[in-house]
């Protein structure tokens, strides 16, 4: 059975969030003033990909304990409840907290939604009658010959990608191991590995790649990509200069290079993700790399979901009205609302998205009230 795309969330007492629900399109730009809840929304996805890895005891103590997750704290909300819809299965969960600070089961269901795929039988339910335990009971591993196994295979994709440091101490600028090539980091510390990988086994998708980032950077003519001859177990990322036999490494590039280079490699990448979630994707980026970036946006969105947060307007410009989730707080709680086309059409007849978000016109700046 293939996997589907995430339809639904509906969220109460995580964090910032009280109460929302979301529809989810196949591209989803989230915009918002700083401190709206952007973040904890984004963040969201990484807490289920530790429940789904039975590490949701240890990442609810360093996330500050079950007091620090609820909306506003125990004494405001005794229980935090999820619901996703990934056509055709379903999973829901609620969570209360205990004396210890710990958040523990009080349910856990997952569902098969046989309407959605054309099946009879309707929904079918799986009660995992797990209650008062601290970890999930769905199963281990990701699997195609069970519905809960489904569940796990598509949340075990949920990793939220920022290459934001790009200081000389990056781990994008730093060696790593030749073997770590199972997926992109979250942080691009294996992107050498990774392309390596790519190289070697993918040809046609790395010199896609290569012409991606050329475009970009004219420069660039190519990776070199080979262990370490001292170290063979390593590899650094380095590449050559157009015209020229020298070769240089990641702390030769601009950090809007790298920045572009780690995002054509997870966009482009072979084994695509059931979902990519980028935090700030245009930090860094020239105007022409955002077209870029946006133009992979939309064709990779038709092949699996984008959810991305981004503060730049001009980024928002290369996407239409129904991509753009706006991110407001009312009332101390943070809100998720998909931009109405048909509302502000007159609007866009004049104006771009980024104009109308900066001035104030479609929400998602910050509110003084």
């Amino acid at each position: 059975m293939k996997l589907g795309k995430l339809d639904k969330l509906e969220l109460k007492g995580y964090k910032s969030i009280k109460d929302i629900k979301v529809d989810f399109n196949n591209l989803n730009i989230l915009i918002g003033a700083n401190g709206v809840g952007k973040s904890n929304f984004i963040g969201f996805f990484n807490f289920m990909r530790q429940l789904i890895y039975k590490e949701l005891e240890i990442t609810i103590a360093k996330m500050g304990g079950a007091n620090k997750v609820l909306y506003f704290g125990k004494k405001t909300t005794n229980k935090l409840e999820i619901r996703l819809v990934f056509s055709p299965n379903a999973y829901q969960t609620v969570l209360i907290p205990n004396e210890q600070d710990e958040l523990i089961f009080e349910k856990e269901i997952g569902y098969f939604i046989g309407d959605k795929i054309g099946y009879f039988g309707g929904t079918k339910k799986h009660n995992l009658n797990n209650i008062g335990n601290k970890e999930s009971k769905l199963p281990n591993k990701p699997s195609t010959s069970s519905i809960l196994g489904h569940i796990v295979k598509y949340i075990n994709d949920w990793k939220v990608y920022h290459f934001h440091d790009t200081s000389p101490n990056s781990p994008m600028k730093q060696p790593s191991r030749v073997d770590d090539y199972y997926s992109l980091s979250t942080d691009g510390h294996n992107i050498a590995s990774y392309l390596y990988y790519i190289k070697e086994n993918h040809p046609i998708i790395y010199k896609k790649i290569v012409k991606t980032i050329q475009r970009v950077a004219p420069f660039f003519s190519d990776f070199i990509l080979e262990p370490d001859k001292l170290n063979p177990e390593m590899i650094k990322l380095r590449w050559k200069h157009k015209g020229s036999d020298l070769y240089f490494d990641a702390n030769d590039l601009s950090d809007g290079t790298i920045r572009f280079i780690c995002l054509t490699t997870l966009l482009l990448q072979p084994d695509i993700p059931t979902i990519i979630l980028i935090d700030e994707p245009e930090l860094g980026l020239h105007p022409f790399a955002l077209n870029i970036l946006a133009s992979m946006f939309k064709i990779v969105s038709k092949k699996t979901q984008i959810i991305a947060s981004t503060q730049s307007a001009t980024f928002c410009d290369f996407f239409n009205a129904n991509d753009i989730l706006i991110v407001n707080s009312k009332n101390d709680a943070t809100t998720i609302n998909r931009l109405n086309e048909d509302a502000y059409k007159e609007w866009l007849k004049e104006y771009t998205i980024g104009e109308l978000w900066q001035k104030n016109i479609i929400g998602g700046v910050p509110s003084y009230d």
